[in-house]
């Protein structure tokens, strides 16, 4: 179901049943007198509190239906309308077709699209992490599913949880979880909340991802150990020591991309040697990244520079712009130009783009300009709205001048017919106005697809 448009406070809401009930809340499915039908979401104790505690939880309800309400991203489910003076307060939300815990009680891995879902939590956490908001009850119940435009899209919900960096409500600890959240908690927010960081939601991200391709059962508020290529992901997702895990939900997704990205075609001895290399835990000297630039440039096949670029994590990436800053700008134009020419695997394109993000962030402007090239040709060809997002984002109208004045003339040299219809995908895909853009750019646009 898309949002609906209108104000809905005032309507006549008829409840058709309950679809969900957890420590602070019922969902229940009601149907408006125009006949569309949302998912409403109301306060209610459902367990034991005392006074003052129940008046906390009842203030933090409210807030996190304003903190909610301001966020607008395609991961996170929408509030329509909400009534805070009402007794008890709700909000509504989108009907969702169905949750992810549903999902994968059919089948763990979705069909094999499971590192999709993944990316879309991934999108989800980086937004709500860049303002330092932590959900801290991170579970499958909390995901749901929607198709938007033929599209499946998993997105979080639940934020009655979700604390801001400041809070100091220690008391909730685990009396606000619902049913089953031992088995997605951190261990360091078992017993406080306030301990709630980036890392407490990757430990939770580390076992949804146990749920679609773990082979042993789990243990609450510990760290996963299996063998298996998923086993060093699991573990660093979920390891005792917050410090010790992934840093972000970010570095969770690149490290998947690694296991799930399989070239085709023969490897030369050359590329073998390279990949173990950057497989290696020890980081390439500058010498590797000097012959590894001379290799992909000059003597490696198709297959071979597929292979490469795969493997070449986000971290590798960003050392080797740190230790051989010219060899990394060789590299990032070699890896731009395998983005711009190949067809991914849907699930891969939010990880890709990240890694050419890395690029982006760290070369001149003559790499820079096949970066953002290399987005917007992933994202619209792969309709990828992660993508989309993440170019029309950098190409914004904080641009720099001289990025934009470059990029311009790199528009005009690949022409109107490669440029124009990317653009209007875009627009179409993601809801955005190129007049947004860099003035420099929405000037050339405005002659180059007149």
């Amino acid at each position: 179901m898309e949002p609906v448009a209108e104000k809905l406070l005032g309507w006549e809401m008829k409840f058709v049943k309950r679809i969900g009930q957890g420590g602070f809340g019922n969902v229940d499915l009601v149907e408006l007198d125009n006949g569309n039908q949302c998912a409403r979401k109301e306060f209610a104790q459902n367990q034991i509190l005392t006074p003052t505690l129940l008046d906390n939880v009842v203030k933090r309800f409210e807030k996190e239906i304003k903190v909610q309400s301001a966020i607008s991203h395609p991961n996170i489910v929408p509030i329509i309308d909400s009534d805070l003076s009402a007794n008890p307060p709700y909000y509504l939300m989108p009907l969702a077709e169905n949750s992810l815990d549903a999902d994968i009680s059919i089948d763990p891995t979705l069909g094999g699209a499971f590192v999709s879902a993944i990316s879309d939590i991934v999108s989800a956490l980086e937004e709500i992490h860049s303002m330092e908001i932590y959900h801290r009850d991170l579970k499958p119940q909390n995901v749901l599913r929607y198709t938007k435009d033929g599209n499946i899209t998993y997105s979080i919900s639940d934020f009655g949880l979700i604390s801001m960096k400041e809070s100091n409500l220690s008391e909730l600890t685990k009396s606000g979880m619902g049913k089953g959240s031992d088995y997605y908690t951190a261990p360091e927010i078992s017993n406080d909340l306030r301990n709630a960081s980036a890392r407490s939601d990757v430990y939770s991200l580390g076992c949804i991802l146990h749920d679609m391709v773990g082979k042993e059962p789990r243990v609450p508020f510990r760290e996963i150990k299996e063998d298996g290529d998923f086993g060093p992901i699991l573990s660093a997702c979920t390891k005792d020591d917050p410090s010790k895990r992934f840093a972000s939900a970010k570095a969770v997704l690149d490290a998947i991309l690694t296991v799930e990205y399989e070239p085709d075609g023969t490897l030369s001895d050359a590329s073998e040697d390279f990949l173990t290399m950057l497989g290696a835990s020890d980081a390439p000297d500058g010498d590797v990244w000097s012959r590894l630039a001379d290799y992909l440039e000059e003597k490696a096949t198709k297959a071979d520079i597929a292979a490469i670029c795969g493997q070449l994590t986000a971290e590798k990436i960003e050392r080797a712009c740190q230790d051989a800053p010219d060899c990394s700008k060789r590299l990032s134009l070699v890896f731009s130009e395998w983005v711009s020419g190949t067809n991914f695997n849907f699930d891969l394109a939010d990880a890709i783009a990240n890694r050419v993000e890395v690029f982006f962030q760290n070369c001149d402007l003559e790499a820079k300009v096949e970066c953002l090239m290399a987005l917007l040709e992933l994202g619209t060809s792969h309709n990828r709205w992660y993508v989309e997002r993440k170019f029309a984002r950098l190409c914004g109208a904080d641009m720099d001048e001289n990025l934009a004045k470059r990029l311009v003339v790199k528009f005009h040299i690949d022409g109107k017919s490669a440029v124009c219809r990317k653009i209007s995908h875009l627009e179409k895909s993601i809801d955005f106005n190129r007049a947004n853009l860099h003035p420099k750019l929405v000037g050339a646009l405005r002659g180059l697809c007149a």
